[in-house]
This record gives C-alpha cells, sequence and structure tokens, in this order.
C-alpha cells in the first residue's frame, strides 16, 4: 500500500466495542495515515457519514437500533460511500451486494482476509478519485472554451448570411437583416428590416440553432426575433408579455421560452 492511500478517511460502525477495537488495531498497523472514525449505532452511523463524508465504512450489519440497510436507506444517494458489510451471519449476503457493497466480511475473520477487503476499499476509493480529478479537468477545459477573453476558445459557428432561391438565382441574406422569423408549414418566413418576406426551407428549430443567440430568441412555437429589433416588452397581467417589434408587429411569448428570454433582457417576471 503506498503514499496516495494516506489521509483517507474510514469510518468503523459496529455495535460491539471489541469488534471495533479489532478493526482499529489492524488499521493502525498499516504503515498509512488513516483517519479513523467510530460510530456504535445506526444513528451515529448516519449523522458520521453525514458529517464527515469518510471514503470507506466498516459497516456492520446488526446494530442495537438499526440494520446496515436502514443506515443505506437514510442517506441520499450521492452521500453513500464505499462499503464493506461486517457481520456474524452469512445470510445477508446476497442482500449486501444488491446495495452494492465491495465486500462481506463473516465474523470471525483473519487478518489477511481483513486486508484482502481494504485492499478493494482502497483501489475503489482510488478510482474513484481519478475520475472526480478528470471529472475536474474537463469541466475547465469547457470552462476554458467558453470563456470570451480565452485565445483559444472553440468559437461557436453561426449563420452571418442565409442562401436563398429567387427563380434559378441564388442571393445572399445578411442574418443582421432579419427582423423575425415565422413558421409556415414546412417553411420559415424570413421578414427583413427592407420590408421584404422571403421562405426559406428549415424548421424553427433547427433555424434557431444556426442563428447566435446573442441577438436571436426563439418566443414560441412559430416565432424568432431579432432582439436587436425589438421595440417594447409589454406586461399583459396574469404573468403574460407581449413583444413589439420597431414596424409594429407583435408576438406573445409562451410558457416554455417566457423565463428565459425575460432574462436575457432582465426583466423580472
Amino acid at each position: 500500500m503506498d503514499a496516495r492511500k494516506d489521509h483517507i478517511k474510514i469510518l468503523i460502525a459496529d455495535d460491539e466495542a471489541l469488534a471495533r477495537k479489532r478493526i482499529v488495531s489492524f488499521l493502525t498497523e498499516m504503515p498509512n495515515a488513516f483517519i479513523l472514525l467510530e460510530a456504535s449505532t445506526g444513528k451515529e452511523t448516519i449523522n458520521g457519514i453525514l458529517s464527515e463524508q469518510p471514503d470507506l465504512v466498516f459497516l456492520d450489519i446488526k446494530m442495537t437500533d438499526m440494520t446496515g440497510f436502514e443506515v443505506i436507506e437514510h442517506l441520499p444517494k450521492e452521500k453513500i460511500p464505499s462499503l464493506i458489510f461486517v457481520t456474524a451471519y452469512n445470510h445477508f449476503a446476497l442482500q449486501a451486494f444488491e446495495v452494492q457493497a465491495l465486500d462481506y466480511l463473516l465474523k470471525p475473520f483473519k487478518k489477511e482476509r481483513f486486508l484482502e477487503a481494504l485492499e478493494r476499499g482502497l483501489q475503489r476509493i482510488e478510482l474513484d478519485q481519478i475520475k472526480h480529478f478528470q471529472e475536474n479537468v474537463k469541466g475547465l477545459i469547457r470552462l476554458l472554451e467558453k470563456s470570451k477573453d480565452n485565445p483559444w476558445a472553440e468559437k461557436e459557428s453561426y449563420l452571418d448570411k442565409v442562401v436563398l432561391k429567387l427563380n434559378k438565382k441564388y442571393f445572399f441574406l445578411d442574418v443582421s437583416d432579419i427582423l423575425y422569423i415565422k413558421a409556415s408549414g414546412y417553411y420559415a418566413e424570413i421578414f427583413t428590416t427592407k420590408n421584404q418576406k422571403h421562405l426559406y426551407r428549415t424548421s424553427m428549430g433547427n433555424f434557431i440553432k444556426q442563428l447566435d443567440p446573442h441577438s436571436f430568441s426563439r418566443v414560441n412555437r412559430s416565432a424568432i426575433i431579432n432582439r436587436n429589433y425589438l421595440k417594447e416588452v409589454i406586461s399583459e397581467g396574469f404573468g403574460d408579455f407581449s413583444l413589439v417589434m420597431n414596424d409594429q408587429e407583435t408576438f406573445g411569448i409562451s410558457k416554455n421560452y417566457k423565463e428565459e428570454f425575460l432574462q436575457l433582457m432582465g426583466i423580472k417576471s
């Protein structure tokens, strides 16, 4: 066992003082600097797990006030540590592994058997620590990629022009000239600042993904607006709002999009 396994917090939960003392003696003989905690009842075990957050628990199955399984039932799933059950009864083995215990020590056990179970627990803790570290690194990378000040950040790619066809000709519409978009069957109707309307074959769901969210918002199933041309937001009462564009076109905000839109606009509902 190596130094990487130092400072691991271990809780010994057993209503028999001699049983706890035996496990403590095994652990203190190890070269590792374990942090050892003890509990003599189910209630103490629950409190110890929640407050101390041990890495590993040697858990007696039958304590005076509750069983080890009842202890687990009282814990939030994300708070359950690595478990090694300790008991004088072999008929609990199947149930122990059903709650994903790492091992099952049957009293009286020899030191060699205890060390085998301990090593299994330490290996699991080490794997969990590696996984946690990897998740933290991935989270940091995602954060850096989203940072505007990071020159290596991966830039989102959004449309700056929409390719439209008129008869046999193709032309390009600047996305910045779009006032708003309405759903029309299999098409999107694009309304522009130049008082023009164009048909574009796409769904609203697909279209909004291609538009820069710094400018465009979907406000209901049938409409996307360019917030740069939003003139007014009117509270209609009872949590309802209307949006008035620069050309006086009005849109309602549906429940699915209201909260996000109002947050973007700095409006409290």
